[in-house]
């Protein structure tokens, strides 16, 4: 399917409401860094039932062994909303792990502390969370995927590399192909500042013209028009396998990545509100394009 530039008139989406994507945020963070257990286990249940009681058309979970790690199993969660046959196809994605280190702290004793991943993990899994409760009362037009990736945080620890889950996904279901995908990564930031990510540009730039025609259209000054870096997360996971998928990340990095400040108190409602206000626009006009 074609993906043109230009921003037609969208249906009326339902309300994001950004004071419960927050709310999402702190049930996750109040489990305890997403590293290891127990927090890893109470925060799939917590997904699981977020995801199931929002009714969705499916919901699966896919476990598997890192090869590179023997002990470190691996969990990515996928639901489905909206119309079963529809020939439109989106995928809204996250990664719901968190840093098991602390390698940007500026205290070299809390280094090899794991981050409690508000903002980090935290707030682009939220956002999708409360979207699965509105697509649940008012189906979307399209087909809609929401995907949660796992350990995509473990980057240049001991040679790992970013990503895993996302590229694990990819090679596990080699027939996916939706006609596109939204990533979101580090969204909650109080002096949120998402600019066009590079290699969403290069790879999947109609996708992301669209969508920052979409965020002038709607006023959302966090999603600003100025290039961004080229980052390495769970996009280029699709973008190599010919899918194009946008990165909603901030950036530069706030100064709180990868740190013990990574905390909710770093969090804004508002800034949540505007990128779930950015997807919800842009799935519920999916079908109009």
């Amino acid at each position: 399917m074609a993906i043109v530039c230009c921003v037609a008139q969208a249906a009326t989406p339902p309300h994001f409401d950004g004071d419960r994507a927050l709310e999402l945020v702190a049930a996750q963070v109040a489990l305890g860094p997403r590293s290891s257990e127990p927090a890893r286990g109470a925060a799939l249940s917590l997904y699981r039932q977020q995801l199931s009681g929002a009714n969705s058309l499916t919901a699966h979970t896919f476990n598997w062994q890192w090869r590179q790690l023997p002990l470190r199993r691996g969990t990515n969660l996928l639901a489905s909303f909206g119309p079963p046959d529809s020939t439109e196809q989106w995928l809204l994605a996250a990664h719901w792990d968190t840093r098991p280190i602390a390698d940007h702290d500026p205290d070299p004793s809390r280094v090899a502390e794991p981050i409690s991943g508000a903002n980090d993990g935290g707030s682009g899994v939220a956002v999708l969370l409360h979207l699965a409760e509105l697509m649940a009362a008012q189906p979307p037009p399209v087909r809609v995927d929401i995907a949660l990736f796992d350990l995509e945080d473990l980057g240049a620890i001991d040679g790992q590399p970013y990503s895993i889950g996302a590229h694990q996904f990819v090679a596990d279901h080699p027939d996916y192909r939706p006609d596109g995908g939204i990533l979101l990564d580090m969204v909650c930031d109080r002096e949120l500042s998402i600019p066009r990510e590079r290699y969403s540009q290069r790879y999947a730039g109609k996708l992301q013209d669209r969508l920052w025609a979409l965020a002038a259209q709607l006023g959302l000054s966090a999603i600003v028009e100025r290039p961004g870096g080229a980052v390495s997360d769970d996009h280029l996971a699709f973008l190599r396998a010919g899918i194009p998928m946008v990165n909603l990340i901030h950036y530069p990095f706030p100064a709180s990545w990868h740190t013990h400040a990574d905390t909710l108190a770093q969090c804004s409602a508002t800034s949540l509100a505007q990128v779930g206000e950015l997807v919800s626009a842009f799935i519920y006009s999916a079908g109009d394009q």
